[in-house]
């Protein structure tokens, strides 16, 4: 058992590689409705049905899934591919947001490898650079942005996260309360 796939560390990255991401996401108006209260976000483009019918002019007939929304699920529709062995979020970069999402819309993600690099001050991690574009259910591109990662180095992380699993996750063939060997 591992705790993350064996294919997903630094060394595994290469400048223009192409990940179309499996896993889509149903966005809910409530969620959206929930989100954007949590965070203080009180703009009703957000949460209103009826407010709807005259702001903004009346251009949008429901809410607008709040952008703070549409960012966090297209970044974690990329978790599983690129930033499973992440050490750290080092950035957002270059956001462009080009079609409205609402409740209900179903968002998909790929993305494409830019950079990799060393940090000069991290030894066992490095930086991974990628373009995530966002479509919606139709098609139409919604969005994209580029997320800077630290990820963790094979080298330096594979026989730490494989102890980890050995000590800290259960086994099938060792019965509860028998100590992990």
């Amino acid at each position: 058992m591992e705790a993350t796939r064996g294919t997903s560390y630094f060394e595994d990255f290469r400048v223009g590689m192409e990940f179309h991401h499996r896993r889509s996401r149903t966005v809910s108006q409530e969620e959206n409705a929930h989100w954007s209260l949590v965070t203080m976000n009180t703009a009703q483009a957000h949460w209103n049905n009826e407010a709807m019918r005259t702001y903004l002019e009346g251009r949008f007939d429901r809410p607008i899934v709040n952008a703070a929304v549409v960012l966090g699920i297209s970044v974690g529709l990329t978790s599983e591919d690129i930033s499973e062995n992440i050490f750290a979020d080092v950035g957002l970069d270059a956001i462009r947001l080009t079609t409205p999402v609402f409740g209900g819309d179903t968002l998909s993600a790929k993305s494409v490898i830019l950079e990799t690099s060393d940090d000069p001050t991290i030894r066992h991690s490095a930086r991974v650079r990628y373009r995530i574009s966002v479509s919606n259910q139709a098609g139409a591109a919604v969005g994209t942005l580029d997320r800077i990662v630290l990820i963790k180095r094979r080298s330096e992380w594979q026989e730490r996260d494989a102890a980890f699993v050995s000590n800290h996750w259960p086994r099938a063939d060792v019965p509860p309360g028998e100590p992990l060997r």
